[in-house]
Order: C-alpha cells, then structure tokens, then sequence
C-alpha cells in the first residue's frame, strides 16, 4: 500500500486478478453477487497513469490525504453497505444471498488533486473515483461512474457519492448499482464515516490488533464468517465456517503478525485503526500443499475487528481461491 512501507496494495490486486483460477460463468454469479457491494468503494479499476496536479484550491485542501473507515456499527448503520433488490424488491433473483445483505465497510481512500481541478479518490484495493468540488462537499463528477472488479467478475455502478469534512472527520453517502446476470441490485451507505490518518501507526494504532481474536459464530443467514471456496477449473463453488483463534503480535514498528489456526504467520502494516497485508502477496507451506494472501484488510477498536481476506490454495494436488468478505473477530 503507497501509505505503508512495501509493495502497493494496487499492485496487490492486479495479482489476485491475475492468480484466480478460472471458473465457469455459472459459478461466478452468485459469488459475484455476495460481493456485489462487499466493499463499496473497492470495485477493481486499475489506476490510471499519474499526472502532474496543480496546488489545490482551499476547497479542495480540506479534502486531501488518506482516510480510513471508522469502525462500522449495526446499531446506527454507520460504514454498513446494503445489498438490495430494487424496487417492488421481490422481483431479484437472490441465489443463496439473504437479501437485504448488510456489509461493514472497512479500508481507506486517497484523495489528491486532479489535473482538471478536480479531486481523484483512489481506494486500497484499486479503484478510481472523480469528483467535483463544490462549496461545501465533493460530489462524484460525472455521475454514473463505472468499475469492473476483475477479481470477482462484477461491474458496478456509483450514480451518488457525496463527501464533507469537518477537521479530521468525513462524512459520506454512496448510492449505486451492481450489475449481475441475475439482473441489476441496489447498493447504498446512507452513514460513511471516516477519519484522516498520517504517517505509520505506532504503538497505539498497533494495540488495537495486538492479542488473542477468535471468529464470531458464522452465520449463514447474514453470510459472517462464511469462506467462500472455488474450485479451480469447472469445480463448484462452496460455503463454510471460519473457526479458530488467530493471535496478533507486534512485529515492528507499524506492523503486526497475526498467527493464523494453521500455524502460517502473516505480516500487516497498519495505520490508524486499520491494517492491511505488507508485503502484497504472502505465502505460507503446509504439509499438503500452499496458501497464498493476497488481500487482507482488518479494521479494530481493541475489542472487535472487521475483516476483509481473499487468496489461494494449491493443497493436495487442488488449486482453488478463497474468500472472507464478511469477517468478524472478538479479543478473548
């Protein structure tokens, strides 16, 4: 990630792309539609080319830097994307998804300053928005901005994104499509909530995540804590609990190592109250076989933590790629 020492998260997700086993179409629909909003803001575009930006206006200013989600909350239904069926609402073809499906939103953005004086927002996992400034918000511009996510094989598209700042603090509301084979679905976060973060996260960003987390009771109903396996090949895609205790350890300063049931050790940098895998791409060799990562991101208040992960498998002779969308940790 550009904010962390190491590799960028960007680059990160152009390998995921490119290290997914291919799946038949039948098998990506509804994958593609758990994740139809698993991160609002995340859908794949690549960044473009770098230009050279001129000074922002003092609209602008106010905006720039990098902001991570703040903890989501159900309760208030702060950082909570809804995945929905438009309306009547019960006309969609939901697959096994049980729609409304609620997603925590957790990651960061940069906002820099654009060539044609707008602002550009770039996401940890790869993609870019445009807005415009106006006197009191960033308005995306033009509206009807879309992305495709090559690691799901999902399109999206954002038709509202509006975002204030008071000081160190930003609201947001993101309103938009994800297109489906099924047919269209509904996505919106009324309540985004962010908080600029500068530098790397000492010791105090760092005791967050340190200690002993075990995974919430998964539930298939809300999709918490199920991993999504597919098969490499023509195999079909599956469902199962994540169990286990994963323990967390400082590593250096900005970073952590988190001890996984498997025994594999996995390095994140963080920053502020979020962490993300550093170097990009991790492996870990078991008796039967490799686990790759290639995308984690956690988000924790010292209590609980969001968890995004994504990677691959090559055990006992079988490739597949594997997915936690909506994960949950609790300290012991």
């Amino acid at each position: 990630m550009t904010r962390y020492p190491g590799r960028s998260i960007v680059a990160q997700r152009q390998r995921l792309a490119h290290a997914q086993p291919r799946t038949r179409p039948h098998s990506r629909r509804w994958i593609a539609l758990l994740f139809g909003l698993v991160a609002l803001i995340a859908a794949g575009v690549p960044a473009g080319t770098a230009q050279a930006s001129p000074p922002p206006d003092a609209n602008a200013h106010k905006y720039l830097g990098t902001w991570n989600y703040d903890q989501p909350d159900p309760a208030t239904m702060r950082n909570i994307a809804v995945l929905s069926c438009p309306p009547p609402g019960d006309s969609c073809a939901s697959g096994p998804l049980p729609l409304p499906l609620h997603i925590p939103q957790i990651g960061n953005i940069v906002f820099s300053a654009a060539a044609n004086g707008k602002v550009v927002g770039r996401t940890d996992q790869g993609c870019t928005w445009t807005f415009a400034v106006t006197t009191g918000s960033l308005e995306l511009s033009p509206p009807g901005q879309s992305c495709f996510n090559h690691t799901i094989g999902s399109a999206y598209t954002l038709t509202r994104w509006s975002v204030t700042v008071a000081g160190n603090h930003e609201q947001e509301t993101i309103i938009g499509i994800s297109h489906q084979p099924t047919g269209d679905l509904v996505t919106t976060m009324h309540h985004g909530a962010r908080t600029r973060v500068s530098g790397v996260g000492g010791f105090p960003a760092m005791a967050r995540f340190l200690g002993a987390w075990t995974y919430d009771p998964a539930s298939p109903q809300t999709f918490v804590n199920m991993l999504v396996t597919v098969p490499s090949g023509a195999g079909v895609p599956s469902v199962s609990p994540v169990q286990g205790e994963v323990r967390v350890t400082s590593e250096h300063y900005g970073a952590i190592a988190a001890r996984t049931a498997d025994g594999c050790v996995w390095t994140l940098a963080v920053q502020g109250n979020t962490a993300e895998l550093d170097p990009a791409t991790q492996s870990c060799q078991l008796a039967t076989g490799t686990v790759r990562v290639l995308f984690w991101a956690a988000a924790s208040d010292g209590d609980h933590q969001h968890v995004v992960m994504a990677g691959t498998k090559e055990l006992n002779g079988q490739q597949s790629t594997f997915y936690l969308y909506i994960g949950a940790l609790t300290k012991q």
